[in-house]
């Protein structure tokens, strides 16, 4: 069944947002449950923080840093296909890694296997609500990303029960089955009432009509040389029904129509790749001007903050005397702060005298503040679930104008491809950091250093924001 006009912002738009919502909930349930699912690797794999650390930046690498490539897929094949593939992808990676005894066998699985299906997930989660949502577009973003804050809430928690009682291999096994109602979720996708093709569809107009007019002229010339080869161009004027009577026998007899048949099909293959090669000119032009790029350098700053944060709290926790179970509770905290934020940035964000740009510059350089004085009031688990909660409201706020911020800087029409793009910066971020933290913190010896860069790299990214906007009144 298709989808109309009607169904922006109303009627099953909805359908399609929760679809959004389920699959933002079951990517972040598998990504933000690494840093538990981490310290048994440890435990059953190899005891090197360092090296099992690329197993969790492999998968939030992949799930962000593949997001140029799940972009063009879904640019193809459409969100409900892509979809379908998320789910299934993530299912096998995590199956496979299951039974993977060996540091690189689980970067290749569950790392890459199941953050390229994740990715391919939430690249559809941030195109739906710009496909169906126009007025209340920055609101369904944020409802959206409150889909990832939920499995921030329940990944702690779930995954260290689920380690309790089955182990590593079991928790994989289920956790990846878990994920696997991507699917489920995909099948209520429909084709969007806003299309992310309209300029692909504008510029097909614009070469059908000219090509249509070169041909014309074409087949007028091609038929005056037969009619002067084959003597009727002697005074004597054919009609056009005449000529169009004539046409089959023309073709096989005048050797000027036989080449001008043949150039008519060179034609129009040239024009389609004329066509193709603009529409993807179109594409890069778009996802390659000054403000759009320096957002994407925004977000490589928060990324790399964020990625530090969130991999090394539950060891940190640990390393201060709190029992496993109460260190993945901060996540639990931390998720529940981020889905208050995004759901009230998303609904703030719909005010149109709003600037996206001063929303994420208040909030990141507030969540840069407090992780720079983290190592300060860290000394007890009460302070510690406390800045989880306030950590979670200010830094994921971030999650609900990624989209926006996108369709804003790159346009609806290339939201695919640009939201890939943004996800490409989350991934540069999000596998370095855990990496560098783990450096830091095995170099001094103290966490305190690695939650001291997460604060430095917010505070550049809430100043580079500020540089958007600069940047953009400059043009």
């Amino acid at each position: 069944m298709m989808t109309t006009r009607k169904d922006v912002d109303h009627g099953y738009a909805w359908v399609a947002l929760a679809a959004a919502v389920s699959i933002q909930l079951l990517a972040g349930l598998v990504a933000f449950s690494s840093g538990v699912i981490n310290i048994a690797i440890m435990h059953e794999v190899e005891n090197d923080i360092t090296k099992t650390s690329w197993i969790g930046s492999t998968l939030i690498g992949s799930y962000t840093l593949l997001g140029p490539i799940a972009g063009m897929v879904q640019h193809r094949i459409g969100s409900k296909l892509t979809a379908f593939a998320g789910g299934t992808l993530t299912l096998i990676g995590m199956t496979i890694a299951s039974f993977c005894k060996t540091v690189v066998g689980l970067i290749f699985t569950y790392g890459m296997m199941a953050g390229f299906g994740l990715c391919l997930g939430a690249n559809v989660v941030g195109v739906i609500p710009g496909q169906y949502f126009e007025k209340k577009r920055p609101a369904a973003y944020g409802l959206c990303m409150v889909g990832g804050g939920m499995g921030l809430f329940v990944a702690g928690p779930l995954a260290r029960y689920l380690l309790d009682e089955y182990k590593l291999h079991g928790t994989l096994l289920i956790i990846g089955a878990v994920a696997f109602h991507m699917c489920v979720a995909a099948s209520l996708i429909r084709k969007a009432p806003l299309s992310i093709r309209t300029v692909d569809i504008e510029l097909e107009h614009e070469d059908e009509d000219e090509s249509a007019k070169k041909m014309e002229a074409m087949e007028e010339d091609a038929i005056g040389m037969s009619n002067l080869h084959s003597g009727t161009g002697n005074g004597t004027t054919l009609t056009s029904s005449q000529r169009l009577e004539n046409s089959d026998d023309q073709l096989t007899k005048s050797p000027f129509l036989h080449k001008a048949h043949f150039s008519t099909i060179s034609f129009e293959k040239e024009m389609s790749k004329q066509c193709c090669l603009k529409s993807t000119c179109s594409v890069l032009k778009s996802v390659s001007n000054k403000s759009f790029l320096l957002y994407n350098t925004t977000i490589i700053f928060w990324s790399l903050g964020d990625a530090a944060c969130i991999f090394h709290l539950p060891n940190y926790a640990e390393v201060m005397g709190s029992s496993p179970t109460a260190a993945s509770n901060l996540l639990s905290a931390l998720g529940a702060g981020g889905v208050f934020a995004r759901f009230i940035i998303g609904l703030w964000a719909s005010d149109s005298s709003m600037e996206f740009s001063v929303l994420q510059v208040g909030f990141l350089g507030i969540t840069g503040m407090i992780t720079l004085l983290f190592p300060l009031m860290s000394d007890t688990y009460c302070w510690q679930l406390d800045f989880s909660f306030f950590y979670g409201v200010y830094s994921h706020g971030t999650n609900s104008l990624m989209g926006p911020f996108a369709i804003e800087l790159a346009g609806l029409a290339t939201v695919a491809v640009g939201f890939g793009m943004v996800y490409f910066s989350c991934g540069v971020g999000y596998l370095l950091g855990p990496v560098i933290a783990s450096f830091i913190y095995e170099s001094s010896g103290l966490y305190d250093f690695t939650f001291i860069f997460a604060g430095v790299c917010f505070l550049l990214s809430s100043t580079s924001t500020a540089a958007i906007t600069v940047c953009r009144k400059r043009r």
